[in-house]
């Protein structure tokens, strides 16, 4: 029973060992590589505000221009430059609204990716965890004969039930 408990607990940091070896590590580059992306797609976003920004500026100065000339050519001026300037502004919007759901949806495609890779390696590292514990435990013939008294000795006490 404390010999149970005793290869359960080591089988457990084994377990704990070979994800903290072999699967943190990948996961971390993985990690930070997708954080990388994500800050340049940031980036881009800032930058594209900031020429909305500019252009927003460019079309104030039109404005006050345009306020000194006569008013017809103020009321066009006005009008071309208000068009201009939602355009601009409708664009850069789907711009930044673009690149911030493909930069969701990368997140999202890298974590699904992440939990894949995980439960792939997982499940074969517990295969091969379990399948060496079973072959250790039972290559020696006092195991063997252990187990099957105590096979034996259970088959007994259920019978006699």
């Amino acid at each position: 029973m404390v010999s149970t408990v005793i290869a359960e607990v080591f089988a457990f940091l084994i377990v704990l060992y070979v994800l903290y070896r072999y699967v943190l590590p990948p996961l971390r580059t993985m990690t930070e590589k997708r954080e990388k992306e994500i800050a340049q797609q940031v980036e881009d976003a800032r930058k594209a505000k900031e020429r909305l920004e500019a252009a927003e500026a460019a079309y104030r100065e039109a404005v006050e221009n345009a306020q000194n000339d006569a008013a017809r050519i103020r009321d066009d001026a006005r009008a071309d430059a208000q068009r201009i300037a939602d355009e601009m502004r409708e664009k850069a919007e789907e711009e930044v609204e673009r690149l911030k759901r493909r930069g969701e949806e990368q997140l999202q495609n890298a974590r699904a990716q992440v939990v894949r890779d995980l439960k792939r390696e997982l499940g074969g590292h517990s295969t091969e965890l379990a399948s060496q514990l079973v072959r250790q435990e039972l290559e020696s013939d006092q195991a063997k004969k252990e187990s099957v008294d105590s096979f034996i000795e259970e088959l007994s006490r259920s019978v006699s039930r």
